[in-house]
């Protein structure tokens, strides 16, 4: 069964296409918006009698109302060589299916945009109405992807294929990026709703021996480094990665985009839900 969450963003959309979000479009929704003359909007079932009678100009006037509209929902997934640590990969492609399935049952369409070095089109999915989801073949072959790419720089290189009306984009990485690069990004995705998603392994920092020898690679270098764990150096991993959530929660309010949402191991739907509720 695909997890399902429920989003909501706090700005009017100014699409033509009937969802469930707050609108700036006039329509057959609930939302008062003001009166007009009936010969803008003549639609008998709206006059409003006591508008009319009001009118200093004398002319039939009806209530109009605003409509919900759908929004375009992008995943931006960073498939760098860090990403193929542990489960990340996995982990991306569940979040990916919840998101695609969210935004069917919500009316929306759905986009999904896979960087490396360059933009990987061989598993991207173009915006559409998706129904039902992530399609199969689209999961499975982002579950075979074994992450090498020595860089994310396509991540800012695809904010033209987000289209020029304003989206709910989820930014999916484990934010091992340069603090330079990601404001740069964070700036260019200033003209979206931007969620950075942060997908992150225990077995990075918190599953760590109290004692032993451990031999650590660099997945985007290759450089190789062994290391005797000790509690204080398990610590200290456990506060860099801390002080790296913070300083990526400062990046991203700074420049614009939302508090991150910690993708610890696996998805859980219902605290995503409330993310998007409580922030």
């Amino acid at each position: 069964m695909i997890p399902e969450f429920h989003y909501r963003v706090r700005w009017r959309a100014a699409g033509a296409h009937p969802g469930r979000h707050a609108s700036h479009r006039t329509g057959g929704g609930y939302e008062f918006a003001g009166h007009q003359p009936f010969a803008a909007f003549p639609d008998p079932r709206n006059i409003d009698s006591h508008a009319t009678l009001n009118d200093p100009f004398g002319q039939l006037m009806v209530k109009t109302f605003r409509q919900r509209s759908a929004i375009p929902v992008f995943v931006l997934a960073d498939l760098s060589a860090s990403m193929g640590y542990a489960d990340k990969v996995q982990v991306l492609a569940e979040f990916t299916s919840a998101a695609a399935y969210s935004a069917y049952r919500s009316g929306d369409p759905f986009g999904f945009i896979v960087c490396g070095e360059t933009i990987r089109w061989d598993v991207s999915l173009p915006l559409r109405w998706h129904k039902g989801g992530l399609p199969a073949d689209t999961a499975a072959n982002l579950a075979r992807i074994r992450p090498d790419a020595r860089s994310a720089a396509a991540l800012e290189a695809a904010v033209p294929h987000l289209g020029r009306g304003r989206a709910l984009v989820l930014l999916v990485s484990d934010f091992h990026l340069d603090d330079a690069f990601l404001e740069s990004l964070f700036d260019a995705l200033r003209p979206h709703d931007v969620v950075p998603v942060a997908v992150w392994s225990r077995a990075e920092y918190d599953a760590l021996p109290d004692w032993g020898l451990i031999h650590l690679r660099d997945p985007e270098t290759g450089q190789r480094r062994r290391l005797f764990m000790r509690p204080a150096l398990k610590r200290r991993f456990r506060d860099v990665f801390q002080a790296r959530r913070e300083r990526l929660r400062e990046l991203a309010v700074r420049h614009g985009a939302r508090e991150p949402f910690l993708l610890e191991d696996r998805l859980d739907a219902d605290a995503l839900t409330r993310y998007f509720y409580e922030t």
